[in-house]
């Protein structure tokens, strides 16, 4: 008969994975104070809990701070770029707004919706990075067209990233929720999508082991 707490016992490799994902929100959070680094660590992020989907993680913490480090460079140009996009978005739409000017109701769509697609850009480009090895223009060149490639999957995940940021202002004691899970529990879900999304653009053969650790396959 097996102990309660056995390891293999489903409700210890639960809580096992529950706090698998608690250290990693806390992490992401604290990584992403600077502002610079949110890109870096929603990178790092992906890249531990597709790992974690795969059933191939190892250290948590070590793993994380492994691709902080190789992926800071590009991960923080796409961020500065998404940033920046988002700026030269959001004075558009406050323009659009102004009482003192009008614009086509048709106008106003095409910007809100071109805003929708690079947001679902944003949300491709940093878990594509995390898993492949590749430029940042192709990055964001494939991050793009796999949005519109598999876009019922797209909005599927975005649906699962909103939704905590839209049940946290219902109660003010789901800020504690939201700290310990409110990041990394919807990439560990949505991760398992990311796995069967991948699957169809990696190699036929996995990426070798060098010295012990995993390389990214070329894209």
């Amino acid at each position: 008969m097996r102990s309660f707490f056995d390891l293999d016992n489903p409700f210890i490799q639960f809580l096992n994975r529950l706090t698998d994902v608690v250290i990693l929100n806390v992490i992401c959070l604290i990584c992403c104070i600077p502002i610079v680094t949110i890109g870096t660590s929603i990178t790092a992020l992906h890249y531990v809990t597709m790992k974690m989907a795969r059933n191939e993680e190892g250290y948590i913490v070590r793993d994380f701070f492994k691709s902080f480090r190789e992926n800071f460079r590009q991960s923080a140009i796409i961020w500065g770029i998404f940033l920046l996009v988002t700026i030269f978005f959001y004075i558009d739409i406050r323009i659009f707004n102004a009482d003192a000017v009008s614009f086509p109701k048709a106008f106003k769509l095409i910007i809100y919706m071109l805003y929708f697609f690079v947001c679902l850009t944003a949300m491709y480009a940093f878990p594509l990075l995390g898993r492949f090895s590749n430029t940042v223009v192709n990055t964001i060149k494939n991050a793009f067209l796999m949005s519109i490639i598999h876009v019922f999957k797209s909005l599927l995940m975005a649906a699962i990233y909103i939704l905590p940021v839209l049940i946290l202002p219902l109660h003010g004691t789901l800020m504690g929720v939201y700290l310990l899970f409110g990041i990394a529990g919807p990439a560990y879900a949505n991760s398992f999508i990311w796995k069967g999304i991948f699957k169809r653009y990696e190699p036929e053969e996995e990426s070798v082991e060098n010295n012990g650790e995993e390389e990214k396959p070329e894209e």
